[in-house]
């Protein structure tokens, strides 16, 4: 299994002072799998790891790895999509979703 990496950084909300942050990380930038979610904590401003986000090319990773996706056997996941930019979205949508929570 390869090792993943981050890929890019996220940081939603008030520019100058940002209370959260997404950390996507990925086999390559073409592939994100997941995004660590961060909250600023306390007067210091330390950054806490909050949560987990999975990103859908995971789950098509593991699909294709076990056959259940339908593609032909030679075939490999397609390149329809910007997957990158996709998670930066979810990040995004994620943000709003529990701003508006609280």
């Amino acid at each position: 299994m390869a090792e993943l990496q981050l890929i890019d950084t996220l940081e939603p909300g008030d520019d100058a002072a940002p209370l959260c942050k997404y950390e996507i990380y990925g086999v390559d930038e073409s592939m994100p799998e997941y995004a660590l979610i961060f909250i600023r904590q306390g007067e210091d401003g330390e950054w806490q790891q909050q949560g987990k986000l999975s990103f859908a090319a995971a789950d098509e990773k593991q699909e294709a790895t076990s056959g259940a996706m339908g593609y032909g056997s030679g075939d490999s996941l397609p390149d329809l999509r910007d997957l990158r930019q996709q998670a930066k979205e979810r990040c995004e949508q994620h943000y709003r979703e529990n701003r508006e929570a609280r």
